[in-house]
């Protein structure tokens, strides 16, 4: 079993999941309630086209979902855990299987255990120090929450000084103003509550959940067609 998930782990390299999370643009949030909601969210938003997740700590047994969705996705989806506060827990999130590590803040000692394991760290950053400090110490990614206190603009002027830094903006965002943030140039999405209604799930209308990725996808790929042939 575990050398099943160490194959799998293997067959994408860190320049690889990168890549796809960059060809992929959103990545979904699952900030649920239970295992169950967890696993069906991801199935319905699957059907609308999602293929990255961001499974967080707060949502019970986050390990043990990692561990299950890689397995039965394999690398057909890319698979991350979010809300990894330790050095402990991005290790256990990194055994079970994640592709990627979100962290809410920039911590040294997370970014060192996801540069050992060759495994694409994503630390949570807002002002320029920080994003300078997450620089200095090796993230692949940097996450800008909360984005929609500030704004795509906000995004785009740290841009100036951080032109090489891979920007995913979190917090707010949702089908209306997501090719704002790809225009300003994101490079990919953090997006939870666009996608993930609590009332849907509690209401069993997954189906909404399937919809809401079709329109952010779309308006993520409108805005990326929208910048070919343009200067940079």
């Amino acid at each position: 079993m575990n050398t099943s998930l160490t194959k799998a782990n293997l067959t994408l390299t860190k320049d690889r999941v990168l890549s796809r999370l960059h060809e992929i643009s959103v990545i979904g949030i699952i900030r649920v309630d239970s295992r169950e909601d967890c696993l069906n969210a991801m199935k319905a938003l699957g059907e609308g086209g999602l293929r990255a997740f961001e499974i967080p700590t707060t949502t019970p047994d986050a390990v043990e979902l990692v561990k299950e969705s890689r397995r039965k996705y394999g690398n057909e989806t890319v698979i991350g855990m979010g809300t990894v506060l330790d050095a402990a827990t991005a290790e256990g999130g990194i055994h079970a299987g994640a592709q990627f590590i979100v962290s809410p803040s920039v911590d040294k000692d997370v970014l060192a255990v996801c540069a050992r394991s060759g495994v694409v760290s994503c630390p949570g950053a807002f002002s320029a120090t920080e994003v300078a400090q997450a620089l200095k110490w090796g993230a692949d990614l940097v996450k800008l929450f909360p984005i929609s206190q500030v704004g795509p603009g906000y995004m785009k002027a740290l841009m100036g000084p951080f032109p090489r830094v891979r920007f995913v903006p979190t917090g707010g965002i949702e089908a209306g103003n997501a090719g704002e943030y790809v225009r300003a140039g994101a490079f990919c999405l953090g997006v939870g509550g666009g996608l993930v209604s609590k009332k849907a799930i509690a209401d069993g209308r997954f189906e909404l959940l399937t919809k809401a990725a079709k329109h952010i996808l779309m308006a993520v790929n409108n805005a990326r067609s929208s910048l070919v042939g343009k200067p940079d």
